[in-house]
């Protein structure tokens, strides 16, 4: 019997009246459900928290169970308390309950799946041995955790040493949260190891008998996974000897205890009568472990049947990167089966009360490809009907409108959403700020958004970090930091010195990169291009970061070098600027040892960020201000758990923040009246009047980029042993074959991904839904084309007449790279024009004559006045530069170029010179930095292997170098890692394999017509000491003439362009180097892809080489 005063139902009538809410059959039918399992498959905005507060109200109201008897799971701590005060508000509306009974059940009623975790470790975690007073540490304590596990690591690795640590910390971390999330134990992965190892290692090879690239990658990853798992291990002991724990951990523990201690389970369900799981969809392996193992079983005794209801949305299922299996709602009929054992029933909700109809019809046909996929609908009309089918609007659902627009550039559509911004305001579409939101894919793109919109005095808020790390002061602090701490962190001193406060040109940022090499004393392999100068700054940072990229830190150049020693190849204003540059950063070291958020506060400082805010408009400095702010307060809370925080550890942490969105709980929008700039991510849940979706461009949304490949990814665990592994892609034998078709079903699967994520996005908008794209970017060299979300959006804005702008076709041209193009000055003249103008100029002066002639003038013009000495010495100079310039200027009009060869050159330049004088001039004349091309970063690394592999052999110590440990290896892409590895073999069982060198890399310098002609050559062997050959001290005839040499030149392409004249140069010069007569020197080209030694008819002397350079005019 109900206590006086409390209400209860005796119909469904009863529910609608108590509440004052129309609820529909579908919303009906899963409220009034009977006290058993169910999922409740809810489509996006139906609706969901009212339906599970309702039937809270429904099953205390009926008298089923009480209300501290029911639990209620989530995933953030918003949504937390937001179901609890719905459920409590509905309880008191409804009257089932009085205002007393409900005070204290409200605070233990509804909480996150993290902190059920914690409380179930902490009230039972005993039971295994485990302490429940351990400290919580999120993203940025672990990653700094994990850093100080990579830098105490003692190896030797063979695999991880050629990352960088940061890199290394990222997998660590990724694969130790994998491990956790599917209860896996790292002696398990060992075990797995050593499976697919010698599975891998017995896979068909190629028809030359070498093993596929694919195959040689995946035996690499499980290497590499092996040394990381090793980390693993130390990363948990150092969590268990500094007593802290992470989410993941808490919760591997509790679904242990859930599934080893039976007593556990029994205590909860008899504690729990009902339980509600919101967002299953997002639920990771082990919380799908523990709830089973707490709420159901394989019989009535054991938990079947137990009332569980879950909700969720498998087209919403976007956390499946951090570790969320999308299977588990699609499985939880099966899993959570009835008392009788028969599955749970499913329960549909599919009208959607928050968008208009024309949004939902979007959505709907952004979630076509869902519907079709198998994984999804079961297979059956069942998953069909449950849920998974159209999104309707309600009868009085208000209209609503799709835009869509496409630009040419980026920026132009950046300004035109703006406009939109504020036109929306205008026309009143909303009344705030804050129901605005631009949602985009990438964090990157966020930076320049938030430029234009603050710059229109646009309130704008920026949600998560990773999108403050793209705003240009917070870049400037970060780049100033990672100067601090590292001096080879060029790209950052590009982006500083390039700035709008040192204002440095990208011909000076090219000198500055020669002034570094020369500082380096590092022989020129390429420089940038015409083209990366004339593309300013941008094309000259692209390519100084490709030169730069995966190479090892050790072996970068420091432009910084240069900074602090510019030489005399630059203005004195510049140099001026690097001065200060640099002291600046000096001073700043000075100061590295304080706390971090001191450090950054001096960098504020010193980078006049503060001053430039105060003298900022007063709304934009509000803006800047508390973005700057923002990014500070994140430094504070990068905890320092161990007392042992370092700048390295920070910017470790805020890359992988700015790349990954590593660590951080959802980031939620503030109540500020604003508008919202956030990832598509981190808009779930919530929702606005206006949404726009920019850059929908193929490859970039969507985009096919597979991260989760554990063939080739070390830091990924094994789709065959993830505790959802028979709902995704598996790898079906150890064979290249099988490895292309996985490789496909992955891209497959995340193109899926990024369905799911449209899907998300565009039910985000209440009343307009806004879509656009662009074709160029600046870095970009092909156009970007629509992609299919972009289409859709297009399609409802064409059927709406509301397309606002259209790309023109796109040509095969950047318009960033287009420039006006060059004006020859003087501008050369046609005889007919020369003749006029001249008859002109005749005409002018006879005038003039004429008139000095009659004395009409004091001063005629035709009579000059005689100049002082001093300004005939100035006008002759002037002269003589007009000449000098328009002689240059003719020369280079009629492609000829006029420049004296150097005192020295290397042998590269000699061999330029005889084959093409005009470009070797032309390189002279302007020496620029050029990028080492892909195939002389190959030639490099090969040569150093050669040099490793066979050095030691010079002094009789044999020694076999694996690939792997040369420092460079991250220079080559996937293939040609494979390529090398394959040349290294080719090489080792070839002809000079096994051979033992004279001398290897041998620098030597030749004196030809008084110039000096320096090089190395790649080996020399004795032919007395080189197998096969006849002894080197004696002729055939058996007379002494001294020693003979054989020098060898690697080739490692087939069908390289092989010249001569290099051998003839190598051997002139070795013959001098050794002092043995020039016959007794062989040299010859070895193709190592072709085990074949090649060798020319015949090799220029010293008297040929001398007339290369005897051909050559000197220059006065």
């Amino acid at each position: 019997m109900a206590p006086a005063g409390v209400r209860r139902f005796g119909s469904t009538e009863d529910l609608i009246e108590a509440l004052g809410i129309p609820f529909s059959l579908q919303q009906l039918t899963a409220i009034t459900a009977p006290l058993e399992p169910g999922v409740i498959i809810a489509g996006a905005g139906s609706g969901k928290t009212t339906v599970m507060a309702a039937r809270v109200v429904w099953l205390v109201g009926t008298g089923q169970v009480r209300p501290e008897e029911v639990l209620g799971l989530t995933f953030t701590r918003k949504a937390a308390a937001e179901l609890s005060s719905r459920v409590r508000s509905a309880l008191l509306k409804a009257g089932v309950i009085d205002e007393q009974g409900v005070d204290e059940a409200g605070e233990q009623l509804i909480m996150t799946y993290d902190a059920f975790a914690a409380r179930l470790v902490a009230e039972h975690g005993l039971r295994l041995g485990v302490e429940s007073e351990s400290a919580m540490i999120t993203g940025a304590a672990r990653f700094r955790l994990a850093s100080r596990v990579v830098e105490a690591a003692a190896g030797p690795f063979e695999q991880i040493s050629r990352l960088r640590p940061e890199t290394v910390t990222e997998r660590v971390l990724q694969l130790d949260s994998d491990l956790q999330q599917h209860l896996v134990a790292t002696s398990a992965l060992d075990r797995h190891a050593r499976h697919w190892r010698l599975a891998f290692e017995a896979a068909p090879v190629n028809n030359r008998g070498a093993r596929y690239a694919e195959v040689k990658r995946a035996l690499a990853a499980i290497d590499e996974r092996l040394e990381l798992a090793s980390l693993v291990d130390d990363y948990q002991a150092l969590k268990q000897r500094l007593g802290v724990v992470e989410f993941a951990d808490q919760m591997a523990v509790a679904a242990r205890l859930a599934t080893q201690v039976p007593e556990v389970s029994a205590l909860l369900r008899e504690e729990f009568k009902v339980v509600l799981l919101d967002e299953y969809q997002d639920t990771s392996a082990a919380q799908a472990i523990m709830l089973r193992g707490l709420f159901s079983g394989p019989d009535v005794g054991s938990g079947r049947g137990h009332p569980v209801t879950a909700v969720g949305d498998p087209f919403q299922a976007i956390y499946g990167w951090r570790g969320a299996a999308a299977s588990n709602i699609l499985e939880f009929a099966d899993q959570f089966s009835r008392a009788d054992g028969r599955r749970s029933r499913r329960f549909a909700l599919t009208v959607n009360r928050r968008s208009g109809q024309t949004i939902l019809d979007v959505a709907n046909v952004l979630s076509e490809p869902l519907r079709d996929d198998e994984t999804i609908s079961l297979g059956n009309s069942e998953g069909r009907e449950s849920g998974l089918g159209l999104l309707n609007a309600p009868p009085e659902a208000g209209p609503a409108e799709v835009r869509a627009a496409t630009f040419e550039t980026w920026a132009e559509e950046v300004s035109w959403i703006a406009d939109q911004v504020i036109a929306a305001r205008e026309r009143r579409t909303v009344d705030r700020w804050s129901e605005i939101a631009v949602l985009t894919r990438r964090n990157a793109d966020i930076g320049p958004l938030y430029a234009e919109l603050v710059g229109r005095d646009i309130p704008t808020e920026i949600v998560g970090l990773g999108g403050l790390l793209g705003l240009p002061e917070v870049m400037d602090v970060v780049c100033t930091l990672r100067l601090v701490d590292d001096v080879t962190a060029n790209p950052e001193l590009i982006r500083l010195l390039s700035g709008p406060r040192w204002n440095v040109g990208p011909r000076d940022l090219a000198q500055l990169g020669r002034r570094a090499r020369e500082l380096a004393q590092v022989d020129d392999h390429g420089r940038p291009t015409d083209e990366d100068l004339d593309a300013g700054v941008g094309g000259l940072l692209g390519a100084l970061e490709q030169a730069v990229s995966d190479v090892d830190p050790t072996e970068v150049i420091s432009l910084l070098d240069a900074v602090e020693d510019p030489g005399d190849g630059f203005s004195a204003e510049t140099r001026n600027r690097f001065t200060q540059f640099a002291g600046e950063l000096s001073y700043l070291r000075g100061h590295c040892d304080e706390p971090l958020l001191d450090l950054c506060r001096r960098v504020v400082g010193v980078l006049g960020l503060d001053v430039e805010l105060l003298a900022t408009p007063t709304f934009g400095r509000t803006q800047r201000r508390d973005q700057l702010g923002a990014f500070l307060d994140a430094v504070a809370d990068y905890a320092d758990v161990d007392g042992r925080a370092s700048l390295s550890g920070l910017l470790a942490y805020l890359r992988a923040e700015a790349e990954h969105g590593v660590g951080l709980e959802q980031a939620v929008p503030t109540d500020r009246e604003s508008v919202k700039l956030l990832t598509m991510h981190k808009a779930k849940g919530l929702e606005w009047d206006v949404v726009f979706l920019p850059a929908l461009m193929q490859g970039t949304f969507p985009s096919d980029r597979v991260t989760d490949n554990w063939v080739t990814a070390a830091g990924v665990l094994p789709a065959d042993l993830r505790g959802d592994r028979a709902s995704i892609p598996q790898l079906a034998e150890a064979a290249n074959p099988a490895i292309a078709e996985y490789k496909q079903r992955l891209k497959d699967q995340q193109i899926l991904a990024e369905d799911r994520l449209a899907y998300v996005a565009a039910t985000r908008a209440r009343k307009v839904l806004v879509g656009s794209g662009h074709t160029w970017r600046p870095e970009l060299v092909k156009p970007r084309q629509p992609s299919r979300y972009l289409q859709v959006i297009m399609a409802e804005a064409v059927r709406q007449d509301r397309v606002a702008a259209q790309a023109p076709p796109p040509g095969d041209v950047n318009p960033h790279d287009t420039q006006a193009p060059p004006v020859p000055w003087p501008r050369p003249l046609d005889p007919e024009s020369l003749d006029r103008r001249r008859h002109a100029a005749d005409m002018v002066r006879s005038a003039r004559q004429r008139h000095a002639a009659s004395g009409r003038y004091e001063n005629a013009p035709g009579t000059d006045e005689p100049l002082l000495l001093d300004d005939e010495e100035t006008v002759a100079a002037w002269d003589a530069d007009i000449d000098r310039l328009l002689a240059e200027s003719l020369a280079a009009r009629r492609g000829a170029a006029s420049v004296a060869l150097p005192e020295s050159m290397s042998a590269t330049e000699l061999i330029k010179l005889r084959a093409d004088a005009t470009g070797l001039a032309t390189d002279l004349a302007r020496p620029m930095p050029r990028r080492p091309s892909r195939r002389q970063r190959f030639g490099t690394r090969f040569h150093q292997w050669i040099e490793r592999r066979l050095g030691p052999r010079m002094l009789g110590q044999p020694q076999l170098v694996d690939p792997d440990e040369l420092a460079d290896r991250a220079d080559l892409d996937v293939d040609g890692e494979a390529e090398f590895r394959e040349l290294c073999e080719q090489f080792a069982s070839g002809l000079f394999g096994d051979s033992q060198p004279y001398a290897l890399e041998a620098p030597f310098t030749l004196v030809l017509r008084g110039r000096v002609i320096r090089g190395r050559i790649d080996a020399v062997y004795r032919l007395d000491d080189h197998a096969g050959d006849d002894h080197a001290g004696t002729d055939h005839d058996g007379t002494e003439h001294g020693p003979r040499f054989r020098i060898v030149d690697w080739k490692t392409s087939r069908g390289e362009r092989h010249d001569p004249l290099q051998l003839a140069i190598y051997r002139v010069a070795w013959a001098g180097l050794t002092g043995v007569p020039l016959d007794r020197v062989d040299a010859v080209f070895y193709s190592v892809p072709e085990d074949r030694v090649i060798r020319p008819d015949r090799l220029a002397d010293q008297d040929e080489l001398d007339r290369i350079l005897t051909a050559v005019p000197e220059r006065p």
